[in-house]
Parts: structure tokens; C-alpha cells; sequence
């Protein structure tokens, strides 16, 4: 798939994803926040950039867990299944410098606080905020 494809798969993203912190904070368990505090660690523990995307990517796979509706746990395997594709990858590793990475390390943290303490409207802005990050990152703009 072509970047332009990657362009759309983002502009997609920043207006899905953040519909998902209401939906966290009503049906999230214990279990739900343990495990998207396992994928922060983890990230923030990796050593290299795949190590760090992957957990990147669980963690965003996590929040659409602890939704706990399928049709946003499919939407997220779909967005990484297009994600796996063509020159996603290459994209990423040429923006993600490690101040990037540290960006992208405190904004999890602070999406995660926010899901934890049940304050949708602030996750919903940190997360609409790290998409936008991440799409300008990306593409520029």
C-alpha cells in the first residue's frame, strides 16, 4: 500500500480511536489496566525500535480490548493487519528518533492515567493528540 493509502489509514484512525476512551472507561476491569501497564513497561523497556513497535502496538491493541466491544477490537486488528503492509514500517523507523519515542513513551503514560482514573474526556483529547503526533511525524503537516 502506498503512503497515501497510510494517510488515509491515520485520518481513519484519529476519527475512531478516540471514540474508544467512553467505551474504556464504563466496561474496563482491573485486568484491562494491568495489562496496558505491562505494554508501557514493556515499550519503555525495549531495545530496539521493533521491540518498542510491537509493544506500541499491543498497547494501542489493549485499549480496544478493555472497550470491550468487538467491533473496535476488529478495527484495530484491521488497522494492523494494513499496518504490516508495504512501507508503514520504513515510515516509522525514519521518524521514530528517540525523542519521538520518549513523546510517544509519555503521552501512553498519560492516555493510561487518564483510562485508570476513568476520565474519558481527557483520554480522548491525549489520544486524539498522540494520533496527531503521530500522522504529523509521519507525513508532516
Amino acid at each position: 500500500m502506498a503512503g497515501g493509502g497510510h494517510a488515509e489509514l491515520m485520518v481513519a484512525r484519529l476519527l475512531i480511536e478516540p471514540l474508544m476512551p467512553g467505551l474504556i472507561v464504563q466496561h474496563s476491569t482491573g485486568a484491562d489496566f494491568k495489562h496496558m501497564l505491562v505494554c508501557l513497561e514493556q515499550a519503555e523497556a525495549a531495545n530496539s525500535i521493533e521491540a518498542f513497535e510491537h509493544w506500541d502496538e499491543e498497547l494501542h491493541k489493549a485499549f480496544a480490548v478493555a472497550s470491550h466491544n468487538s467491533f473496535f477490537v476488529q478495527l484495530l486488528e484491521l488497522t494492523n493487519k494494513v499496518l504490516e503492509q508495504g512501507e508503514w514500517g520504513r515510515l516509522k523507523r525514519i521518524s521514530l528518533t528517540p525523542e519521538t519515542r520518549r513523546q510517544y513513551e509519555l503521552q501512553h503514560r498519560a492516555i493510561v492515567e487518564a483510562l485508570t482514573d476513568r476520565d474519558a474526556g481527557l483520554a480522548r483529547d491525549l489520544l486524539f493528540g498522540h494520533l496527531q503526533l503521530i500522522q504529523r511525524n509521519l507525513f508532516g503537516g
